[in-house]
């Protein structure tokens, strides 16, 4: 079982739907059954929890939502970064996992990746006591900025691809106090969440190849890889060299479809404690009724809900009825392409067999010529065959003898 790990902010509506190709681009290469965890904020709208859920349904995988309170303390402190505004509160999501994803791995991608190959490839790497596998970053001209934060630019990595050995990040005791002081000390960091990342991890991660995280350009080959749109152009940009990629995986999903949203279960609430040494593991609770409104923010602290929730089972099983109804999307777009190219190789069949017999029709045509222009040529002179008596009579004298 594969667990995978998206973080929402969508405050137009827009980012889900790239959140939704995303999962449509992994759900088209990968064969192993895939638990999804969606990490949003209060910007994820009923309609889009919806689609997304309409979408994992179709391709027979599970998925949780969580909607998360940052603690106070991690509130107060990235509030002091003036970037974090840019990258909005969400961005420090993917650096509390290990107090809310129960699972004891899990890979983190952003939403702007295309997955052009099968995810378990990634998800197979053994990480042994390392708390993370990633790829070393790819910008350029930032060995000074490196520096000024104190990280070794031969061993900072990027973000946007991550597989998390949660286990091991839970046995360090003291990695949520390493990512508050990282934040107070340098608050003109421009990257806060990637930044604090490899503050804590990157003296012990495993660096993996770059297919795994390749930052996209105009001539990049997309087969068999993970690329990242790290800069402005987006793949779902129409001028983007995968953009017909993202046209392809966005119809496989209900904002193409246009289809009417079914009913779906409550999402499940994910609250972080807010203590001073947040460790232990929160509570996750999901419910078939909506539960009460949060309460409203006081004064730029998000609160958490009173009553602590109950823990969320760890499968959600895709009903029977709706496997026999549904077929499935990936072998239908499997059976297209085995009758396109079944139909490509006849015609080629049918060309090579007509220029054979053409090309053989020639041949004989020209035999026949050559024969006749021999024939031509050529005088035949006849000699009178003797033939050989079958008997013979010889004349033979007798003598006789006097007596």
């Amino acid at each position: 079982m594969i667990e995978l790990v998206l973080t929402i902010n969508d405050k137009d509506g827009s980012y889900t739907e790239h959140a939704g190709v995303v999962l449509a681009s992994i759900f088209s290469n990968t064969q192993q059954t895939i638990n999804v965890h969606i990490v949003h904020d209060d910007s994820l709208s009923e309609e889009n929890k919806a689609k997304l859920t309409q979408l994992v349904d179709v391709f027979h995988h599970n998925i949780f939502f969580y909607h998360v309170t940052v603690p106070g303390d991690l509130y107060e402190v990235a509030a002091g970064v003036p970037k974090i505004d840019f990258w909005t509160m969400a961005s420090m999501y993917r650096l509390l996992l290990p107090l809310f994803i129960q699972a004891d791995r899990v890979i983190y991608l952003d939403c702007d990746i295309l997955v052009n190959m099968d995810i378990n490839e990634l998800w197979s790497i053994d990480l042994g006591e390392r708390y993370l596998g990633a790829v070393l970053d790819q910008g350029e001209n930032l060995f000074e900025y490196f520096a000024s934060l104190g990280l070794s630019a031969e061993l900072y990595f990027n973000s946007g691809v991550i597989l998390f050995q949660l286990n091991n990040i839970r046995s360090k005791q003291t990695w949520y106090d390493e990512m508050l002081h990282f934040l107070r000390s340098y608050p003109t960091m421009t990257m806060p969440d990637q930044d604090a990342l490899n503050a804590i991890y990157s003296s012990n991660y495993l660096q993996m190849d770059q297919r795994f995280n390749t930052f996209a350009h105009s001539e990049l080959d997309l087969d068999n890889k993970i690329v990242h749109f790290a800069g402005d152009n987006k793949w779902w940009d129409i001028d983007s060299p995968a953009a017909p990629l993202y046209s392809k995986f966005l119809a496989m999903t209900p904002w193409a479809r246009e289809l009417t949203p079914g009913p779906v279960p409550e999402p499940e609430q994910a609250n972080i404690p807010q203590e001073e040494h947040p460790v232990a593991l929160p509570e996750v609770v999901q419910e078939e009724h909506p539960v009460a409104p949060p309460e409203p923010e006081q004064e730029g602290h998000l609160v958490a809900p009173a009553e602590p929730p109950a823990p969320a089972p760890e499968n959600i099983s895709v009903k029977p009825h709706r496997q026999k109804r549904r077929r499935s999307l990936r072998l239908r777009l499997r059976l297209r392409l085995r009758l396109k190219l079944k139909r490509k190789l006849r015609k080629k069949s049918m060309l090579r067999a007509k220029y054979r017999s053409i090309k053989r029709l020639k041949l004989i045509k020209r035999r026949r010529a050559a024969k006749k222009q021999a024939l031509r040529s050529t005088t035949v002179k006849l000699r009178p065959v003797k033939k050989k008596r079958k008997y013979v009579i010889r004349r033979v004298r007798v003598s006789r003898k006097k007596s």
